[in-house]
């Protein structure tokens, strides 16, 4: 049963990534191109005594918040939008087979993005790891999107208006970020968002990162 469905997800995951090909390349240069930007702005005008935590909040970014907008906005779209899901769904697959599917390409967009990523913030900000770091890095990256993936794809089919998914997909993180201790420790936080901060599952992303490196 478990091999059947495995094998029905990668084939699932082979035609989503297909269909949508045009906005794979796409996809993947943007979610390099602003976190680059972004890292090597706060290289300019950042405390140099927190290039860690700079690096940390990009990893974070790119594996939370990319792969919560693009899935919650994709499946809003695909479930209401379009006809993919309805062709998948009449050919045998039932929801689980497409959740699946889904999120395996998401992960396997996601890791070559934060892999080149890692390369590039450890250029940019000039620090260096070894080989445990940057894999183990990568390890809890992939965990991070993976349930950043689940959140989005659960906003994305529990939401019947796809427009309002879209909309709602883009204000839920930046709280998330902001709020919580990603770009900066949290000692420098006031006492009242602290505690805020502590009930936020971005606080613990990035605790678990920063152990990471």
């Amino acid at each position: 049963m478990i091999p059947m469905r495995l094998s029905r997800a990668m084939v699932i995951s082979k035609y989503i990534l297909l269909s949508s090909r045009s906005w794979v390349y796409a996809g993947v240069g943007f979610t390099l191109i602003f976190p680059v930007l972004w890292l090597t702005l706060l290289r300019i005008v950042g405390n140099p005594q927190y290039l860690q935590y700079f690096m940390v909040g990009t990893v974070v970014n790119t594996s939370f918040l990319i792969p919560f907008i693009g899935t919650a906005q994709d499946m809003a779209y695909i479930r209401r939008g379009s006809t993919i899901y309805t062709v998948l769904f009449s050919n045998g697959a039932d929801h689980w087979d497409i959740a699946l599917g889904y999120i395996t390409q998401t992960l396997l967009l996601t890791l070559p993005s934060i892999a080149s990523l890692l390369l590039l913030s450890m250029a940019i900000l000039g620090v260096r790891y070894g080989v445990a770091q940057i894999m183990t890095t990568l390890a809890t990256a992939l965990v991070i999107a993976l349930s950043s993936s689940l959140l989005g794809y659960a906003l994305g089919i529990g939401v019947r208006n796809y427009r309002i998914t879209n909309q709602v997909s883009q204000v839920i993180p930046w709280p998330l970020l902001l709020l919580a201790p990603v770009y900066y420790p949290i000692t420098i936080l006031p006492q009242a968002i602290r505690l805020v901060s502590l009930a936020l599952p971005t606080t613990y992303m990035a605790l678990a990162i920063h152990g990471s490196l």
